[in-house]
C-alpha cells in the first residue's frame, strides 16, 4: 500500500508537466485562446466558446481556484438550492459542479442553461494538480492555475514522503448515524491520502461488539453526525479499542477538503492527527 501510494504521488510533477505542454497553457497576461478546451474530472472534453463573464460554481475548491487566478468578480458561488436559478442567468458562461454532484441536479442545470457544465474534483486526491490546471485552461487562466498546481504538487509530494516514512494507520470512518463511510467518499479519499486505511467498508453498521474486535488505531468522526470521544468512551464495549483508549478520535468534514491551494496543508495536518500520540482528554 505504501509503495503504491508513494509511487503514484511521486509522478505528480511529471503529470503536471505533460498537462502544461499538452494543453497550450498561456500566461493570463497574454492573449488566452478561445474557444478554450479542457478535460474535466469526469474525463469529458469541455469547450468554453468565449471568456466567461459569469461562472456559477457549486464546488468550494473550484471557487477558491477561480478567485486565486483572478476571476473573483466573475465567480458566483452557489448551492444545490440556488444553482438552477443562478445558472439560468443568460450571462452565465460556465457552470462548475463537484465530481460527486447529484446527477438529477446536473440534469436540471443542463436544462436551465446553454453554458457548458464542468465537473471539478480529483479521485484520487493525487490528481489535484491536474484538476487545477484543467480548470484554469477552461477559463483562460492556465498560467496562473499552473503556478497554483505546482505548489499543490510539491505539497502532495511532501505528504507522500511523510506517509511513506510513517506507515499506514488502521482507521474507521464513522458517518452520520450508526454507519460507516467508505474509501471512495470525499472524507474517505482524504483519509486514504493522509495514510489511513479503512477497516470497515461503506454502509457498515457500527456494532460495538464487532468493532471492539478490530484493531482500530484512529477513529474519524464525520461532522456533522459522528460521535465525540466522550460519547464513544461511554460505550463499554469500545473502551479498549486503541483509537478510543488513546483518544485518537478526529473530527473531519463530511465533504472532505476542498481541492484548492490549501489542500496539501489540510492533508498533512490530518496525517499528523492520524499518527498523533495518545491523549487523555477530548
Amino acid at each position: 500500500m505504501r509503495t503504491v501510494r508513494h509511487a503514484a504521488l511521486s509522478v505528480i510533477a511529471l503529470t503536471l508537466a505533460m498537462v502544461l505542454t499538452g494543453c497550450g497553457v498561456k500566461d493570463e497576461r497574454g492573449a488566452a485562446a478561445f474557444p478554450a478546451r479542457a478535460v474535466d474530472a469526469a474525463g469529458t472534453e469541455i469547450t468554453v466558446p468565449s471568456a466567461p463573464v459569469r461562472i456559477v460554481s457549486l464546488d468550494d475548491g473550484a471557487t477558491a481556484i477561480l478567485r486565486d487566478v483572478g476571476l473573483d468578480a466573475a465567480t458566483v458561488p452557489a448551492t444545490s438550492a440556488t444553482a438552477v436559478a443562478a445558472a439560468g442567468d443568460p450571462r452565465t458562461g460556465l457552470v462548475v459542479v463537484g465530481l460527486d454532484a447529484d446527477p438529477l441536479l446536473v440534469e436540471r442545470l443542463d436544462a436551465a442553461t446553454d453554458a457548458p457544465i464542468y465537473r471539478y474534483g480529483a479521485e484520487p486526491l493525487g490528481d489535484a494538480p491536474t484538476a487545477i490546471v484543467q480548470l484554469g485552461v477552461a477559463v483562460g487562466r492556465g498560467g496562473a492555475a499552473a503556478r497554483i498546481a505546482d505548489g499543490v504538487a510539491r505539497g502532495m509530494a511532501t505528504l507522500a514522503e511523510r506517509v511513506a516514512s510513517r506507515g499506514t494507520v488502521r482507521t474507521l470512518i464513522e458517518g452520520p448515524g450508526p454507519t460507516t463511510l467508505g474509501a471512495a467518499t470525499p472524507v474517505g479519499l482524504a483519509v486514504d491520502s493522509a495514510g489511513g486505511v479503512n477497516v470497515v467498508g461503506v454502509g457498515g453498521v457500527l456494532d460495538p461488539v464487532t468493532v471492539s474486535a478490530l484493531d482500530v488505531e484512529a477513529w474519524v468522526s464525520v461532522q456533522p453526525g459522528g460521535s465525540a470521544l466522550t460519547a464513544l468512551r461511554g460505550i463499554a464495549e469500545l473502551a479498549a479499542v486503541p483509537a478510543i483508549a488513546d483518544g485518537r478520535v478526529l473530527r473531519v468534514p463530511a465533504a472532505g477538503y476542498p481541492i484548492d491551494a490549501a489542500l496539501p496543508n489540510a492533508l498533512l495536518a490530518l496525517a499528523d492527527e492520524l499518527h498523533a500520540s495518545p491523549v487523555s482528554v477530548e
